[in-house]
């Protein structure tokens, strides 16, 4: 089958049959089509997320004669495609750590007998030697690499074993290696050509733009009522809150749980702890999982309408990827970015500090251009946030007498907004007041029982 009219109509007809879609995307049929042609090219496709990317894999391996092997670089994406696959009725087998030997052999049985012709499995397991053996002895048609950015920023740093990918590749031989990717810049995209797909790789690259997604930014000064503020209506949850550290999220997680249905996630959890938080989180539309990246990339949540970044990523890539899990049903879903709210400062600060549209300098940043007006932003809306408990503060402060700040803190206490803060985080939003000035601090010496002390004096 190599008439391209021909393929699009097949691949047409499959997509109705098996997988209810009536309507192709055009980078989807576009995709499909290259990898179904009889001239066997790599390829690299670079598509937003919620672009539908699974289905230019899934579709073609029900074409191929030979296996296809998919690399994904978490267990919860592994876990994911599995129950998609299943829920399609299409054979597969989920290769990972942790398996009994009784486990894989069961599993190279069913791909000799061709019981499943789809393999689903992560770079330390093909890393293996004896692994890499058993798979070569198999015609593998297609091998997916999923988050294929990971390749180049999680093998220059903590994960090693992905720099060994090209000599999995020479040993597997596979006919045609497909890489996606929500989030390549240019440098990564020179990367995965030189060091897995050959210099000759078709790049394919769809708008990075997710119209759908509203971009705000939060500069807090008590970050647990801003959260509040923001999930409170129902039609803000389901939502994700990504953090930097485990000890944050754990943290947050629980401060959150006296208001929210609210799960912890991280890759320190144990592995059974994770799927549960998993399964339960995608089948409770109403509640918040705060997170770690670990799950930032490809879980297929179609309804989670807001993601909130309590610290800012490093880069631009890894914003997009994470404030991407949010309208993958193409509904109008949420972005918030909380500024001068991290330990590490991001080199993002600044583009959510500006004055510049938030959509397009993220577009930019990836080294593309807007094609269309600015869908919603903070700015080009002209839309500023207040954070929560200022209003009350400035009120607090207008008080004809001298005041500490312990004798502050005690006087919002009896506030109810500021109940349910504990005394560290209301220090936290004074002492940041004062750092940026909104806030000034003066020294007064005072005579009282003829003793000399220093009280705080605020102004705002």
């Amino acid at each position: 089958m190599d008439n391209i009219t021909d393929i699009q109509e097949t691949v047409s007809q499959v997509a109705k049959a098996r997988f209810g879609i009536s309507y192709l995307r055009p980078f989807q049929l576009l995709i499909i089509s290259a990898l179904l042609q009889k001239r066997k090219t790599n390829m690299l496709a670079i598509l937003p997320t919620g672009g539908g990317k699974s289905l230019c894999f899934m579709l073609p391996s029900l074409f191929f004669e030979g296996l296809t092997v998919i690399v994904y670089p978490l267990l919860s994406l592994m876990n994911d495609q599995k129950r998609r696959f299943d829920s399609l009725d299409i054979p597969s087998a989920v290769l990972k750590g942790g398996l009994s030997p009784e486990e894989k052999n069961e599993i190279f049985r069913k791909l000799r007998s061709k019981d499943i012709k789809i393999l689903i499995t992560n770079m330390e397991m093909l890393s293996q030697k004896r692994i890499q053996e058993n798979l070569s002895s198999f015609m593998i048609s297609l091998l997916v690499l999923d988050e294929a950015h990971t390749v180049i920023s999680w093998g220059n740093t903590f994960r090693p074993v992905y720099k060994q990918l090209g000599q999995t590749t020479e040993m597997l031989k596979p006919e045609r290696i497909v890489a996606f990717t929500a989030t390549s810049d240019e440098e990564t995209t020179r990367q995965l050509k030189t060091e897995v797909l050959g210099e000759n790789a078709l790049v394919i690259q769809g708008g990075l733009d997710r119209a759908n997604i509203i971009y705000h930014r939060v500069n807090p000064v008590f970050p647990l009522l801003d959260i509040i503020q923001i999930l409170k209506g129902d039609s803000k949850r389901r939502a994700i809150i990504f953090t930097s550290s485990r000890k944050l999220t754990e943290h947050l997680a629980n401060r959150l749980s006296h208001h929210f249905k609210t799960y912890c996630y991280h890759a320190g959890l144990m592995k059974e702890e994770r799927i549960r938080i998993e399964n339960t989180f995608r089948n409770d539309e109403g509640s918040v999982l705060v997170s770690t990246c670990a799950f930032g990339m490809g879980v297929d949540l179609p309804s989670v309408r807001t993601v909130i970044h309590y610290n800012l990523p490093q880069n631009a890539s890894d914003y997009l990827q994470e404030s991407g899990r949010a309208g993958r049903d193409g509904k109008i879903s949420h972005a918030y970015a909380f500024i001068d709210n991290s330990f590490l400062n991001s080199p993002l600060e600044n583009l959510f500090k500006g004055h510049s549209c938030l959509r397009e300098s993220l577009i930019t940043l990836m080294g593309q251009h807007m094609d269309s007006a600015c869908s919603g932003c903070d700015v080009c809306d002209k839309n500023t946030y207040t954070p929560q408990g200022v209003k009350e503060l400035r009120r607090a402060l207008r008080i004809p007498y001298l005041t500490t700040r312990k004798s502050l803190i005690r006087k919002l206490r009896r506030k109810r907004l500021f109940k349910q803060l504990t005394v560290d985080e209301i220090e936290y939003g004074i002492r940041k007041l004062i750092r940026n000035k909104h806030i000034v601090r003066k020294f007064n010496r005072l005579k009282f029982n003829k003793k000399k002390f220093y009280n705080d004096i605020y102004f705002i």
